[in-house]
């Protein structure tokens, strides 16, 4: 890529360079905003992996590959990374170790700190590190859940552990200071080896305040799925859920199979079982997911990239197919069983769709604990599932339609986020 796209000599509007690392549920949100913005007038480049190019370019922005797909299915097929512990290690450590580097030298590279406004994926540790070098360079930081959020009056839930919700109030600074050094030895090291590589400052407890752009964050979730205001701060500004899945701009092909599929079942509510774009090692849950359409007696889409993990003996009026947009599918469910990630979990309080969420790790136990509160669903570890017990779970679920409608209504109310976000981008550019 030429230096002369982002290096523009005599000012003119600013480049925003979108950064999406991670899975489809990252990249979607991020791509959504992206969009908007670009539909506003700006420069878009948005930054993302390998296999989601494609998606980016029918989407018709200007592309470049952060994560080639060597490297995404080496971190995805990883045994750990589903693990509650080690799986937000290896999470991070890749970031850091692999990532870092390459992508603030590009940044350094092809940008001009003047002409430059960064809106990053809370996993972009160089775009962060770039704003501390040039301050003249505005930064968003986009956070996707509220689990990310530290709280003393709310804490978020990473585990699947009754304890943990017992723990006084009293000791909630302390543990999070314990989380600060857990982190710190994971990827202080290769931060600041980079940042006194350019002549900055160590930093430390890098997930207290340092992660987070000092110019906006935005909390792509809204006031009523937040923590609690007493532990907010002023940068962030909450814009409700993106609700994005990218419906308009997926390929041709997964377009006509929903159609069919909502054919094949004749005005039957399905139920939905979805355990993430990235996950590897969900062979298991979709063959439990198949026994209990059959228990059940209801048909069944079960949705996994990976055909290699879809089962092979199906049951009557239970299909599989490799991406849905859950936009165009959840309003025909009858429910979702899925592994927590807040985009899914937001698509089925707008769908009004019930939910039993199984979660294994990152933001999962807290999306799942907040849509149980709701009263919108019920949830058990991914670690404890089986087909009798997701079957109880599911029987249990009709008493929550009143709820679900409720969220759903609450939902359709809420100004669009994406174009709340670009108006709070804006604000932001105006006030500096």
């Amino acid at each position: 890529m030429s230096n002369s796209l982002h290096r523009r000599p005599g000012g003119g509007r600013p480049t925003m360079i979108v950064t999406a690392p991670g899975s489809l549920g990252d990249v979607n949100p991020m791509l959504a905003i992206a969009r908007e913005l670009q539909r506003g007038g700006e420069r878009v480049l948005f930054l993302t992996s390998e296999r989601y190019l494609p998606l980016a370019q029918r989407a018709g922005l200007e592309v470049k590959s952060l994560v080639s797909e060597e490297q995404f299915q080496r971190i995805t097929q990883h045994p750990h990374m589903w693990h509650p512990r080690h799986g937000a290690r290896l999470l991070f450590r890749e970031a850091v170790e692999h990532f870092l580097e390459v992508h603030y030298d590009w940044l350094e590279a092809e940008c001009d700190p003047e002409q430059t406004v960064l809106v990053s994926h809370v996993l972009d540790f160089a775009g962060r590190i770039y704003r501390d070098r040039y301050p003249q360079t505005p930064m968003v930081s986009v956070l996707p859940a509220p689990a990310m959020l530290r709280s003393q009056a709310t804490p978020p839930r990473l585990s699947r552990h009754v304890w943990e919700r017992s723990i006084p109030r009293w000791m909630i600074p302390t543990l999070y200071r314990l989380a600060d050094l857990w982190v710190d030895r994971v990827g202080a090291a290769a931060i600041n080896g980079l940042r006194k590589r350019i002549g900055l400052p160590p930093v430390s407890r890098l997930l207290d305040r340092w992660w987070w752009s000092p110019d906006l964050v935005l909390g792509l979730f809204p006031d009523w799925y937040s923590i609690a205001s007493e532990d907010r701060w002023p940068e962030l500004e909450l814009i409700g859920f993106p609700l994005a899945d990218s419906a308009d701009v997926v390929a041709p092909h997964i377009a006509q199979q929903l159609t069919d599929l909502l054919d094949t079942f004749m005005g039957d509510k399905p139920l939905v079982f979805a355990p993430g774009t990235a996950h590897e090692q969900a062979g298991k849950f979709l063959e439990a997911a198949a026994a209990v359409c059959q228990e059940l007696n209801l048909p069944g889409v079960l949705l996994s990239p990976n055909a290699k993990q879809h089962p092979t003996r199906l049951p009557p009026r239970v299909v599989t197919a490799e991406y849905l947009p859950f936009s165009q599918l959840l309003p025909h469910a009858a429910a979702i069983i899925h592994h927590g990630g807040v985009g899914t979990t937001s698509q089925a309080f707008r769908a009004g769709v019930p939910q039993v969420v199984v979660p294994m790790a990152f933001d999962q136990f807290d999306n799942a604990e907040r849509v149980a509160k709701l009263q919108c669903g019920s949830w058990l570890p991914m670690t404890k599932h089986t087909p009798s017990r997701l079957a109880a779970h599911l029987r249990n679920l009709p008493r929550t339609a009143l709820r679900c409608a409720e969220v759903a209504k609450q939902m359709a109310e809420q100004p669009p986020a994406c174009e709340l976000a670009v108006e709070k981008i804006r604000q932001m550019l105006s006030r500096r």
